[in-house]
């Protein structure tokens, strides 16, 4: 399907790169923050693609209640993808809406992959704890600039205009190239109709530069991605679309 088994781990990885780049912590350590009542809640589910290959599914819950918003999710790999590569993870932040935008104040990530066999990413206001192995020791590393990625590019009523976004980890700098009024296609079971569409250019701190196409719509009041894609120039695009 593709012209080296090199060239799929590189174009699987970008599945990761385009959600948790993440692209939601197991229940039972992080489930409180749900417990609140919202006057919003919501969930969504979504197909991640690799062109004819089906790459996993990412679902989480959405909630917002005037000043503050939380969600809780959880991807995970399919089984023709993780011939190749994997990433599972559970994943969680909370936040505040300040503007009409989020603005994150805690996320956690607990994920196994192909990279990394187990790995917990907390970050609270202040610091980001690290911890690569079961039974191991946190480390402590200084909290990324910006916004998770989730918030940033998947709720925001417009356009992410910040600079920078996070894993919770890493940072990831951010560039708007463009933005404009488009549609997406129709696809049985999958959501189509107008969308705004993003168009960023994003760049890791090891200075690997990618393009990132979030195409937003307003469903039943709220603004969420329809779809996330990461551009590549001679592979498929990693794609996340949104379930109808």
């Amino acid at each position: 399907m593709f012209p080296t088994m090199q060239s799929s781990r590189l174009a699987y990885k970008a599945v990761r790169l385009a959600c948790a780049l993440s692209f939601a912590i197991p229940s039972p350590v992080h489930a409180s923050i749900l417990d609140d009542p919202a006057t919003l809640t919501t969930a969504y589910v979504y197909e991640a693609r690799m062109g004819p290959l089906v790459a996993g599914e990412l679902n989480f819950d959405f909630q917002r209640a005037d000043a503050d918003y939380r969600f809780l999710g959880r991807f995970v790999s399919s089984r023709s993808l993780s011939k190749y590569y994997t990433w599972n993870g559970t994943f969680a932040a909370q936040g505040s809406w300040r503007e009409q935008r989020p603005k994150t104040k805690t996320y956690l990530v607990q994920s196994e992959s192909t990279d990394d066999d187990y790995k917990v990413v907390i970050m609270g206001e202040q610091q980001t704890q690290v911890l690569l192995e079961r039974g191991g020791e946190f480390a402590v590393a200084p909290k990324p600039p910006g916004d998770d990625l989730i918030s940033a590019l998947m709720f925001t009523p417009g356009c992410y205009a910040g600079r920078s976004v996070h894993d919770g980890e890493d940072a990831y700098s951010l560039r708007l190239v463009n933005a404009k009024n488009s549609k997406l296609p129709g696809r049985r079971g999958f959501y189509s109709g107008p969308v705004l569409r993003c168009d960023y250019v994003v760049k890791t701190r090891r200075g690997n530069k990618r393009r990132l196409r979030v195409s937003l719509a307003e469903i039943d009041g709220v603004w969420v991605a329809a779809e996330v894609r990461v551009r590549l120039a001679l592979l498929p695009d990693p794609m996340f679309r949104l379930r109808d």
